[in-house]
Protein backbone atom coordinates (compact mmCIF):
# COMPACT_ATOMS: atom_id res chain seq x y z
CA UNK A 1 0.00 0.00 0.00
CA UNK A 2 2.84 2.39 0.84
CA UNK A 3 4.43 1.64 -2.50
CA UNK A 4 1.21 2.47 -4.31
CA UNK A 5 0.84 5.82 -2.51
CA UNK A 6 4.49 6.66 -3.17
CA UNK A 7 4.14 5.73 -6.85
CA UNK A 8 0.97 7.80 -7.29
CA UNK A 9 2.53 10.80 -5.50
CA UNK A 10 5.67 10.69 -7.65
CA UNK A 11 3.60 10.32 -10.81
CA UNK A 12 1.49 13.35 -9.96
CA UNK A 13 4.61 15.44 -9.24
CA UNK A 14 6.32 14.43 -12.48
CA UNK A 15 3.31 15.18 -14.67
CA UNK A 16 2.38 18.40 -12.86
CA UNK A 17 5.81 19.99 -13.26
CA UNK A 18 6.96 20.89 -16.75
CA UNK A 19 10.62 20.80 -17.65
CA UNK A 20 12.62 23.81 -18.71
CA UNK A 21 12.85 22.38 -22.23
CA UNK A 22 9.06 22.43 -22.54
CA UNK A 23 8.71 26.06 -21.48
CA UNK A 24 9.29 28.72 -24.13
CA UNK A 25 9.69 32.46 -23.62
CA UNK A 26 6.53 34.37 -24.25
CA UNK A 27 6.07 36.38 -27.41
CA UNK A 28 5.99 39.52 -25.27
CA UNK A 29 9.44 38.71 -23.89
CA UNK A 30 10.83 38.17 -27.40
CA UNK A 31 9.30 41.47 -28.57
CA UNK A 32 10.88 43.37 -25.67
CA UNK A 33 14.22 41.73 -26.38
CA UNK A 34 13.99 42.69 -30.08
CA UNK A 35 13.00 46.22 -29.12
CA UNK A 36 15.99 46.56 -26.78
CA UNK A 37 18.27 45.24 -29.50
CA UNK A 38 16.90 47.86 -31.93
CA UNK A 39 17.48 50.63 -29.38
CA UNK A 40 21.05 49.50 -28.68
CA UNK A 41 21.82 49.11 -32.39
CA UNK A 42 20.40 52.53 -33.24
CA UNK A 43 22.09 54.50 -30.44
CA UNK A 44 25.64 53.21 -29.91
CA UNK A 45 26.85 56.46 -28.31
CA UNK A 46 24.42 55.93 -25.42
CA UNK A 47 26.00 52.57 -24.59
CA UNK A 48 29.70 53.14 -25.29
CA UNK A 49 32.02 55.00 -22.91
CA UNK A 50 35.72 55.76 -23.35
CA UNK A 51 38.61 56.76 -21.13
CA UNK A 52 42.09 57.67 -22.27
CA UNK A 53 45.42 59.23 -21.42
CA UNK A 54 48.56 60.14 -23.32
CA UNK A 55 52.30 60.04 -22.84
CA UNK A 56 55.41 60.25 -25.02
CA UNK A 57 57.62 57.22 -25.58
CA UNK A 58 61.36 56.95 -26.23
CA UNK A 59 60.79 56.97 -30.00
CA UNK A 60 59.35 60.49 -29.75
CA UNK A 61 55.81 59.26 -30.42
CA UNK A 62 52.65 60.32 -28.63
CA UNK A 63 50.96 57.23 -27.24
CA UNK A 64 47.26 57.35 -26.40
CA UNK A 65 46.00 54.41 -24.35
CA UNK A 66 42.59 53.81 -22.89
CA UNK A 67 39.54 51.63 -22.67
CA UNK A 68 36.17 51.44 -24.43
CA UNK A 69 33.34 50.07 -22.27
CA UNK A 70 30.24 48.60 -23.92
CA UNK A 71 27.28 48.92 -21.54
CA UNK A 72 24.82 47.36 -24.01
CA UNK A 73 23.27 44.04 -23.06
CA UNK A 74 22.62 42.52 -26.49
CA UNK A 75 24.60 44.36 -29.19
CA UNK A 76 28.29 44.23 -30.10
CA UNK A 77 29.90 47.23 -31.78
CA UNK A 78 32.79 47.54 -34.23
CA UNK A 79 34.36 50.35 -36.23
CA UNK A 80 34.39 52.68 -33.23
CA UNK A 81 35.49 56.16 -34.35
CA UNK A 82 37.45 58.14 -31.76
CA UNK A 83 38.10 61.87 -31.72
CA UNK A 84 41.37 62.73 -29.96
CA UNK A 85 41.66 66.33 -28.77
CA UNK A 86 45.16 67.29 -27.61
CA UNK A 87 45.50 70.22 -25.22
CA UNK A 88 48.41 72.22 -23.84
CA UNK A 89 49.12 73.29 -20.24
CA UNK A 90 46.66 76.22 -20.58
CA UNK A 91 43.91 73.78 -21.66
CA UNK A 92 43.91 75.19 -25.21
CA UNK A 93 43.32 72.82 -28.11
CA UNK A 94 46.52 72.11 -30.05
CA UNK A 95 45.34 69.43 -32.44
CA UNK A 96 42.42 67.09 -33.22
CA UNK A 97 42.74 63.67 -34.79
CA UNK A 98 40.30 60.92 -35.74
CA UNK A 99 41.14 57.25 -35.24
CA UNK A 100 39.09 54.08 -35.79
CA UNK A 101 39.17 50.97 -33.61
CA UNK A 102 38.35 47.84 -35.59
CA UNK A 103 38.02 45.52 -32.57
CA UNK A 104 34.61 44.05 -31.79
CA UNK A 105 33.27 45.41 -28.49
CA UNK A 106 31.06 42.66 -27.01
CA UNK A 107 28.10 43.51 -24.74
CA UNK A 108 29.07 44.19 -21.13
CA UNK A 109 32.79 44.16 -21.85
CA UNK A 110 35.73 46.54 -21.77
CA UNK A 111 38.27 46.69 -24.60
CA UNK A 112 41.68 48.29 -24.12
CA UNK A 113 43.44 50.20 -26.92
CA UNK A 114 46.83 51.79 -27.54
CA UNK A 115 47.47 54.22 -30.40
CA UNK A 116 50.97 55.34 -31.39
CA UNK A 117 50.93 58.68 -33.21
CA UNK A 118 53.54 61.09 -34.50
CA UNK A 119 54.73 63.44 -31.77
CA UNK A 120 52.23 66.16 -30.81
CA UNK A 121 54.44 69.06 -29.71
CA UNK A 122 53.26 70.83 -26.55
CA UNK A 123 50.46 68.37 -25.73
CA UNK A 124 50.06 67.83 -22.00
CA UNK A 125 46.67 66.09 -22.05
CA UNK A 126 44.21 64.40 -24.36
CA UNK A 127 40.43 64.18 -24.40
CA UNK A 128 39.08 61.05 -26.08
CA UNK A 129 35.51 60.94 -27.33
CA UNK A 130 33.50 58.46 -29.42
CA UNK A 131 31.86 59.98 -32.50
CA UNK A 132 30.30 56.87 -34.06
CA UNK A 133 30.19 53.07 -34.05
CA UNK A 134 28.64 50.30 -36.09
CA UNK A 135 26.30 47.76 -34.49
CA UNK A 136 27.38 44.25 -35.41
CA UNK A 137 24.61 42.08 -36.77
Amino acid sequence: MKRLILFVSCSILLFACGTANEQHPSNQYEEKKASLKDIEAGSPLKFLKVTGEQHNNLLNQTVVSGEVINNATLVSYKGVDLLLIFKDDDNKVIEKQKQTLDDVMKPGSATEFKLKLSHIKGASSVVVDITSAIAEK
